[in-house]
C-alpha cells in the first residue's frame, strides 16, 4: 500500500513538474530541455512474508543548454545608404536615422554612407548614384521621399530600398515602414491637457503630413476622454524641419495667445521652439514642453519634459533583417507592443498624480489594448 501511495505521489510530482515546464516562458537565448532517467527505488514494504519490492519511476530533470539564436543578419555584410532630409546632429529625426546605420556598421559589419540635406527633387539622383556605386540597400527618411523613391525602386529591382513614413506597399524590394500612428498622440495629448493650466496646447511642427495629422486626433481624442473638451489643441506649421527663426516665431506667438504647452514636433525647428519657451519661463510665464521622436530635455532641464521616443533603430534593423531573411518589401508598422516606441522620464515636471496616471495608463494598455477603447491606432499611414 506504501508502495503505490509512494509511486502515486512520485507520478503527481512528475505530472506537476511538467505542466510547469511547460508553461514557463520563452527565452530567446536559452533553450529548456527535460531529460527523463530512470530510477530504480528499492523499499522493503511489509507483508507476510519479507520481500524487496522494486518501484520503478521516472523523474524529472531540468538541464539548461544554451543555443545561440542566429539572427538573419549574422555574417551579412550588406552595403546600405542613408538619403537624409537633414543634418545628422539635428538631435531629432535625423540624428535617428544616422544611429539606424551606426547600429547596423557597429553590430553587424555593414559599410554604410549617406547624404544629408537632400530636398525631395534631389533624392532621385542621389539613389541612383548609390545603386551604381554597389550599395544593396538604400535608405530614404521620411514621407517626403516616397514618389522619388517609388520611382527608383522600380528602376532597380535587384536593389533593395527602405522608406520610413511610407506607405507603398506593392514592390517586392521596397520596404516602406512607420511608427503606429495613434499611441504617441493619446499619451501625450492626455498628458498636455492635465498639466496645462491656459487650456491651451500647440503642436509646433514642420511640415503637416497623415501619421501627424492622426497623432493631433488622438491627442485630442484623449483629452476629451478626460472631459477636458475645453482645451484646444493648435496647429502650428512651420513649413520645413530646419528652421529653427520660423519655429521660434510660431511658438512665441502661441504664448502670447495663452498656449502653455508646446509639443516639438520640428526636428532642427525645436531649438527655436524651446528658445521661445525659455523666454517666457524667463519672464515668469507657466510654461512647459513635451519632447518628441527623442528627449530634448537637455536644451531646458526646467521646462522639457522626456516625452515621446521613435526608436528608428529598430525599424530599421526590422527592415533589414527581413532582406537578410529573403522576405519580400511591403508596409509594416511598428509601436509600443513591438518596443518601437515609449515613453521618456517626466523629470519631475509635471504633478505626481498626472505621472501616474499616464504610467498606469500605459500598463494597462500593453496589457490589453482595448483597455483604451477610443484609441485608434493606425499602421496604414
Amino acid at each position: 500500500m506504501k508502495s503505490r501511495k509512494l509511486f502515486a505521489l512520485l507520478a503527481g510530482l512528475v505530472l506537476v513538474a511538467l505542466v510547469l515546464a511547460a508553461c514557463a516562458p520563452a527565452t530567446p537565448q536559452v533553450v529548456e530541455k527535460v531529460v527523463k532517467e530512470t530510477v530504480v527505488v528499492e523499499k522493503e514494504v511489509p507483508v507476510e512474508k519479507k520481500v524487496v519490492e522494486t518501484v520503478v519511476v521516472e523523474k524529472v530533470v531540468e538541464k539548461t543548454v544554451v543555443a545561440t539564436v542566429a539572427s538573419p543578419l549574422a555574417g551579412k555584410k550588406f552595403k546600405i545608404a542613408g538619403v537624409f532630409p537633414g543634418p545628422v546632429n539635428d538631435a531629432g529625426w535625423t540624428t535617428a536615422a544616422y544611429l539606424s546605420l551606426v547600429q547596423l556598421r557597429d553590430k553587424y559589419g555593414f559599410e554604410i554612407a549617406y547624404t544629408e540635406n537632400v530636398k525631395p527633387e534631389q533624392a532621385e539622383a542621389v539613389m541612383r548614384e548609390y545603386v551604381d556605386a554597389g550599395f544593396d540597400i538604400v535608405y530614404a527618411h521620411g514621407f517626403e521621399y516616397a514618389d522619388p523613391i517609388y520611382k527608383v525602386a522600380k528602376e532597380y529591382p535587384k536593389t533593395y530600398f527602405i522608406q520610413t513614413n511610407g506607405s507603398a506597399a506593392d514592390l517586392p524590394n521596397l520596404y516602406t515602414i512607420t511608427f503606429s500612428a495613434g499611441e504617441g498622440g493619446y499619451f501625450m495629448g492626455r498628458l498636455a491637457c492635465q498639466i496645462t493650466k491656459s487650456g491651451k496646447v500647440a503642436y509646433v511642427a514642420g511640415t503637416e503630413f497623415p501619421i501627424l495629422s492622426h497623432h493631433i486626433k488622438m491627442s485630442r481624442q484623449a483629452c476629451k476622454d478626460l472631459g477636458r473638451e475645453d482645451v484646444q489643441i493648435i496647429e502650428s506649421y512651420v513649413g520645413a524641419w530646419d528652421d529653427p527663426a520660423k519655429a521660434k516665431e510660431l511658438a512665441k506667438a502661441a504664448i502670447e495667445q495663452g498656449v502653455d504647452v508646446l509639443i516639438l514636433e520640428a526636428d532642427i525647428g525645436d531649438v527655436g521652439t524651446v528658445e521661445a519657451a525659455k523666454e517666457a519661463a524667463a519672464a515668469g510665464k507657466y510654461v512647459r514642453v513635451i519632447s518628441w521622436v527623442r528627449d530634448k530635455n537637455y536644451l531646458a532641464p526646467n521646462i522639457v519634459i522626456g516625452g515621446w521616443e521613435e526608436r528608428v533603430p529598430r525599424l530599421i534593423e526590422y527592415c533589414v533583417e527581413r532582406i537578410a531573411a529573403g522576405e519580400p518589401g511591403g508596409h509594416f508598422a511598428l509601436g509600443l507592443k513591438e518596443g518601437a516606441v515609449g515613453l521618456n522620464p517626466f523629470y519631475g515636471l509635471v504633478p505626481l498624480e498626472v505621472e501616474n496616471d499616464i504610467l498606469d495608463l500605459l500598463q494597462k494598455y500593453l496589457a490589453d489594448p482595448k483597455s483604451i477603447p477610443t484609441l485608434e491606432v493606425r499602421t496604414d499611414l
